[in-house]
């Protein structure tokens, strides 16, 4: 038996250590979740577990940091230390960095028993699928495995991983799952067109586990962590209307509780939501991400009219769900006047929930390439620094309004609420950023996030709380010295 520790940078309950776990302690392994965040002392607690290897997941913006914490295990701990997720996946060169034995491209679960075989024997575990490493000062990148094409397959997600861990995780109110892996569209700005190509059959990129496999994960997980709702957290639950059809009344049979969901807006049929709403869904988030039918299509590769969108959200409403959108700021070639205009959009569709976010030129990403081959991000890994470590506080994206973009952002849900402030909004977008801007935005995203997820006024404040310290105080803090 080999033991592994997934060292987790953020404090979100994530559906891929859960899948590699339970394979991981299939296979006869040992797994343990840590969260700096939510330990007094993580170096100290890292050395009691003793892991053989300590699996690093992250994302661009975390970089930075999984390196500084890699090179001080490396120190201190002494373990092996795999990168994971999907930066390295796009950045293999990262097994080049002295405190990195090896980076893990793409789905993870086999090539990470595979490494955790080879340690329990003893064995060097160079040349497995899907794994980049150092070999004499030179990157050795190996071709990554097929998709696993069959999700039922895969024994159910270790949710003791998280849930038996912290009870941060195990007393929130929404237990959250995932019926499927992938999406079948191409935006330019998100990382599954790229995933897809790096796979030798693409054609399974987008699989669903059978309705009555997902129907008996969930209630063997909830036998044992009990939830007031449930989250599916899919790029697109609402894409086969076939399965919709099967799953839902499942659900609805054996589980009972409210749900929300993900869903192509331009997609929603009556059928669809009206299986939605016969089930318990109570909310879908869509992305919308601009008003402008141009920007969407010709910039973010998003073939959605206005008119489908608004047809979308109508049925939805009157079928009685919820409808919750996702907005991007800093798009470029967006004016700021282009920006108020898709929140004008956002007011006329009358949803009930928006989120902004800034744009953020991911590294692998078409429009990233497409903005650097154009010389308008002069730093392709501009991203991975420490400051930009929330999609709300920062774009490393630089054009004529880029400030203005940034103090809309911290206005978006206000001006949703109240769209009597939009004049004054309008006007403020031009002052410099100051600390009421951000309590302004932390505020209303707080009472914006309740009344999404259905919290109650106690786990508003306790939860929004939590999240300002580990996304923004926390993180302030350097890694351990050395």
């Amino acid at each position: 038996m080999a033991k592994l520790v997934f060292f987790q940078l953020n404090h979100y309950e994530l559906h891929g250590p859960q899948s590699m776990s339970s394979v991981l302690r299939e296979g006869g392994h040992e797994t343990r979740l840590m969260v700096p965040w939510l330990e007094k002392d993580p170096i100290a607690a890292l050395q009691k577990e003793k892991p053989d290897v300590i699996g690093i997941g992250h994302t661009t913006v975390e970089r930075q940091e999984a390196l500084e914490w890699a090179r001080l295990f490396k120190k201190r701990i002494g373990s092996k230390v795999v990168l994971g997720g999907p930066d390295p996946t796009f950045h293999p060169e990262l097994a080049l960095d002295p405190a990195v034995d090896a980076v893990v491209r793409g789905e993870a679960e086999f090539p990470l028993l595979e490494i955790m075989d080879r340690i329990k024997e003893g064995r060097d575990f160079s040349d497995i699928e899907s794994l980049a490493y150092p070999e004499n000062g030179e990157l050795k990148i190996c071709p990554v495995r097929p998709l696993l094409a069959d999700l039922d397959e895969l024994p159910f997600p270790d949710k003791d991983l998280y849930l038996g861990r912290y009870k941060y995780f195990r007393s929130y109110p929404i237990k959250f799952f995932m019926a499927s892996r992938g999406c079948p569209h191409g935006c330019t700005y998100c990382a599954n067109k790229g995933l897809r190509k790096l796979y030798p059959n693409p054609a399974d990129y987008v699989r669903f586990k059978s309705p009555e496999y997902l129907v008996e994960e969930i209630k063997k997980a909830l036998s044992k962590y009990p939830a007031r709702t449930v989250g599916f957290n899919d790029d697109l639950f609402t894409h086969d209307a076939d399965w919709l059809a099967e799953f839902l009344p499942l659900f609805k049979r054996h589980i009972g509780l409210k749900f929300f969901c993900t869903a192509r807006i331009d997609g929603m049929t009556e059928k669809k939501a009206r299986l939605l709403s016969e089930s318990g869904c109570y909310t879908c988030w869509y992305g919308l991400e601009s008003a402008s039918p141009d920007t969407r299509q010709n910039v973010l590769g998003r073939k959605m009219k206005n008119e489908d969108i608004r047809e979308g959200v109508r049925i939805l409403h009157d079928h009685g769900i919820l409808t919750q959108s996702y907005n991007m700021l800093n798009i470029p070639g967006e004016s700021i006047l282009d920006a108020l205009e898709t929140l004008r959009f956002n007011i006329e569709l009358e949803n009930d929930f928006v989120v902004g976010s800034l744009f953020q030129p991911f590294p692998g990403t078409e429009l990233a390439d497409r903005l650097i081959a154009e010389g308008k991000v002069r730093d392709p890994d501009s991203c991975a620094g420490r400051e930009s470590l929330s999609y709300f506080a920062f774009s490393p994206f630089v054009q004529k309004d880029s400030r203005k973009h940034q103090n809309l952002q911290k206005f978006y849900v206000l001006g949703h609420r109240h769209p009597r402030l939009m004049p004054l909004i309008k006007r403020a977008v031009s002052l410099p950023p100051n600390p009421l801007f951000d309590i302004l935005f932390l505020s209303s995203f707080a009472l914006d996030y309740g009344r999404s997820h259905r919290l109650r006024p106690w786990e508003v404040a306790y939860y929004n709380i939590r999240h300002l310290w580990t996304t923004y105080l926390a993180r302030k803090r350097k890694v351990p010295e050395g």
